[in-house]
């Protein structure tokens, strides 16, 4: 029988809703043409330069040891140009055919996406078809290309119909919630007249409007329309559906499958352009459809059925981490994986280590030889431990996996954390949805952690050997705290009295900023406390980042925390500047926008000049009290 034919896929954040979507098409349309279909997702985007993108080029690099018959890229989800460079060489050097979605890559198959004539369907259904005068438009990115893009065209058409552009009712949203939702409510308690329609640059604002104006009492259509863009999985189970345009995934998909079969045919590879057009979607946030209570059940049982899946997975992901905390070998973890992912198996999983680490702690820099610690088909689970060369297949037996209809599509991951890579995990499905790859990549992720754990105690282990550097380790310890990596209260006060009795007699002053994380309880109460910890290493992130080098940034336990810095003159931020560049750098990071709760903390400081009477206790008392009542006075703001 012959040997199916494998697509492969590169990408970051593959279960974000737009490759999601693009993928779920490739795939039907692949499975329809005899191929397979192998994914290689990156957790996240890696901006130029960043230390991760050594890793994330890992990633792309197992690609070259499948034999696959193409390659696409996702490139607007792959923001790092050397990634996205070194992913297409990977094809060429395989001789294969490279289709770029999205940007241009020299030596591919052009395949961009027309947003412009697409978003001009949204726009003119709403002015002409619907014949709104006031139209309020939420942009994305101040400054993006594609947000400019789609405000200009809000522009063109409403001065086509004689419509004023007011630049009062244009705003940004970020593309995601929170900044939409702060324009939106913008637009509501603005002096000019309210709007008879928000056209969205996304479908993700849109449904943050929707939000917005049903808390505010407001009826959407029939008081305000709103429409989005990109037809993303939201907006269809969104109550009312998102009025928007939809890519012709189903068109670039069948392209796709055509130039193929024309290579393999004649092993000649054609680079053509193939523009990926959008198609308006008429739905009920505009009132062209009617509501129902089966879109209302629909959504309901939908959240219902991936928030408890999402509870017992964190759960279980917890309990797994939890027991391989004192392990010193990670074959330790292999013993305890199937029965923390027994609930899950149906399909096939599979994960493995470079096999040096079996031995030592140290990282190597490159693959060679792998060791698995889970390889599971249906239930059944193979002993761990089997040693095979990557050069030789990038899973023993991928063969007679793929050909296998349950597991048509493999989805491959790293393990690791940053530049460190300690191996990669697989999982093959029948077909793609969103809870699916969210639960993989937190497995891969949680099952980084428990390699992590290990390799740290095994290299604690190895210390302890050396007194010299174990007591080394032990005092680097002593004044860090664990899970942030900043100060503790102990090394806080080390390095700042340090600090201070050198700069006693200079003039200088000292701004202490008292910093307590909100809604810590509810976010560990609700989500878990590996939400929590994500949350509270965020705020020290941002702290440290606000702060400066020269900053001396604690955490003193749980939810608080302290930073102190040192300047020559007692002109600093106020506790209002510093609480907004820590919200600013956390709306920053990308990995916020997945979360369902917000990360913010309440900030006081005082200052005073450093003398040999200064009190610093007595200063961190009286920016407490400050921080506690910017506490009472912004949880009364949102109550009213």
């Amino acid at each position: 029988m012959e040997q199916k034919k494998v697509i492969g896929i590169c990408a970051s954040c593959i279960f974000d809703q737009i490759p999601l979507e693009f993928s779920n098409f490739l795939q039907k349309t692949a499975a329809e043409n005899g191929y397979g279909i192998a994914v290689f997702s990156a957790y996240r985007p890696q901006s130029d330069g960043e230390q991760e993108a050594i890793g994330e080029g890992e990633l792309y690099e197992l690609a070259r040891h499948m034999k696959l018959c193409a390659l696409v890229i996702l490139t607007d989800t792959i923001r790092n140009q050397s990634l996205v460079e070194q992913v297409a060489q990977i094809g060429h050097d395989k001789k294969i055919p490279v289709f770029s979605v999205g940007g241009m890559i020299e030596g591919c198959y052009h395949m961009p996406m027309d947003d412009v004539s697409g978003f001009e369907q949204v726009v003119r259904h709403v002015v002409e078809d619907h014949k709104c005068r006031r139209v309020n438009m939420l942009a994305g990115f101040r400054g993006n290309e594609c947000s400019e893009n789609r405000l200009n065209i809000y522009r063109q058409v409403l001065t086509e119909n004689k419509i004023p552009v007011e630049e009062a009712r244009i705003a940004y949203g970020d593309f995601w919630d929170r900044p939409a939702r702060k324009a939106v409510n913008g637009f509501l308690e603005s002096e000019l007249e309210l709007p008879d329609a928000i056209v969205c640059a996304n479908d993700a604002m849109a449904v943050t409007a929707c939000s917005v104006l049903t808390e505010r009492g407001i009826r959407v259509p029939q008081d305000i329309i709103v429409t989005g863009f990109d037809g993303i999985k939201c907006g269809k189970i969104h109550f009312p559906s998102i009025t928007t345009c939809e890519p012709d995934y189903a068109g670039a998909a069948a392209f796709i499958i055509e130039e193929i079969e024309k290579f393999c045919e004649s092993g000649n590879i054609e680079q053509k352009n193939y523009t990926i057009e959008y198609t308006l979607s008429k739905q009920q946030s505009c009132g062209c459809r009617k509501e129902t209570w089966e879109d209302m059940n629909r959504v309901v049982s939908g959240l219902s059925n991936a928030v408890s899946d999402c509870n017992w997975h964190n759960i279980s992901m917890n309990n797994m981490v939890s027991e391989v905390l004192d392990k010193l070998d990670i074959m330790d973890i292999a013993k305890v994986l199937p029965k923390h992912i027994e609930l899950w198996t149906k399909g096939f999983r599979f994960a493995c280590v470079k096999k040096e680490l079996l031995s030592v702690y140290m990282v190597p820099p490159a693959y060679r030889k792998m060791a698995t610690i889970l390889n599971e088909l249906d239930g059944d689970f193979k002993e761990p431990g089997e040693i095979f060369d990557i050069s030789e297949h990038l899973i023993p037996g991928i063969e007679k996996i793929m050909e296998n209809e349950s597991t048509s599509i493999l989805v491959v991951h790293l393990l690791g954390s940053g530049a460190k890579v300690y191996g990669y995990v697989a999982e093959g499905m029948d077909q793609l949805d969103e809870r699916s790859l969210q639960r993989n990549n937190e497995f891969s992720m949680f099952l980084s952690h428990s390699i992590s754990t290990v390799l740290h105690n095994k290299e604690l282990s190895q210390l302890n050997q050396n007194l010299t550097k174990a007591y080394e380790k032990i005092a680097t310890l002593y004044v860090k705290d664990s899970m942030t990596g900043i100060l503790n209260r102990r090394g806080f006060y080390q390095a700042l009295d340090g600090q201070m009795a050198r700069d006693q007699n200079l003039g200088k002053y000292l701004h202490i900023y008292s910093i307590d994380m909100d809604g810590l309880k509810y976010v560990n109460d609700t989500y878990g406390h590996a939400e929590g910890d994500f949350a509270i290493t965020t705020i020290a992130h941002a702290m440290v980042a606000v702060g400066g080098d020269s900053a001396f940034c604690a955490r003193f336990g749980g939810d608080e925390f302290v930073c102190a810095m040192i300047t020559e003159t007692e002109n600093g931020d106020s506790a209002t500047e510093f609480q907004t560049k820590l919200v600013n750098y956390i709306s920053k990071v990308p990995e916020t926008a997945q979360k369902p709760y917000e990360i913010s903390a309440s900030v006081g400081t005082c200052c005073e000049k450093i003398t040999g009477r200064i009190n610093t206790e007595g200063m961190l008392s009286r920016a407490d009290q400050l921080m506690y009542q910017n506490k009472v006075e912004r949880k009364k703001n949102r109550r009213e």
